[in-house]
């Protein structure tokens, strides 16, 4: 006996593929063109430079970019929505001892950043005086007291903000003699 196990008619070669869902075999969709259709709740990651994609459709597309420069044509209410996810958040820390006398710790360039914070904890034993200077450019003749001196106690915290746009910032500590401090910056796109 001889069984035909092969199909020698290739108008009659078809294959199904099949995907799990939950322990479920469902069968992989294509479309008229033979290529597959990914699911919406499916997450694809592109990278690309000058990524260019076709028209999309709120019934059927969704898209995620995280991107630095993203530059792309002006966007229309009756055409399109977009939604944040990401606001950019970014955090630095400092600990360090504070010298007796003046000092100008975690200067930053907040331009990026529409929110932008400082916290200081005095992990030291004498009181520190914390004022956060602001200016349009690195330089100490430009530096403005943009909140009033703040005495911060042994084992105490302080918080202050930026409330104006501008370039840079830092924090003025004065110590009556070395201080621990720790210090965090952080900002929000």
């Amino acid at each position: 006996m001889n069984y035909l196990i092969f199909n020698t008619s290739a108008e009659n070669l078809k294959a199904v593929i099949y995907g799990m869902d939950d322990n479920e075999p469902k069968p992989i969709a294509v479309d008229a063109d033979g290529l597959f259709l990914f699911s919406p709740l499916s997450e694809i990651t592109v990278t690309a430079n000058n990524l260019d994609i076709r028209s999309l459709s709120s019934a059927r597309d969704s898209v995620v970019v995280t991107a630095n420069n993203l530059d792309i044509r002006d966007l229309s209410g009756t055409q399109d929505s977009v939604q944040l996810y990401n606001l950019g958040f970014v955090e630095e820390s400092l600990s360090t001892t504070a010298p007796s006398g003046t000092s100008f710790l975690l200067t930053k360039d907040i331009s990026a950043y529409r929110e932008n914070s400082y916290f200081i904890r005095n992990t030291g034993s004498s009181t520190i005086t914390v004022t956060l200077q602001i200016a349009p450019v690195d330089s100490n003749a430009y530096y403005v007291d943009h909140s009033t001196a703040q005495g911060v106690t042994a084992g105490n915290n302080n918080i202050t903000s930026v409330t104006v746009a501008m370039k840079y910032a830092r924090l003025r500590v004065v110590a009556s003699s070395n201080t621990n401090v720790e210090i965090y910056y952080n900002g929000r796109a």
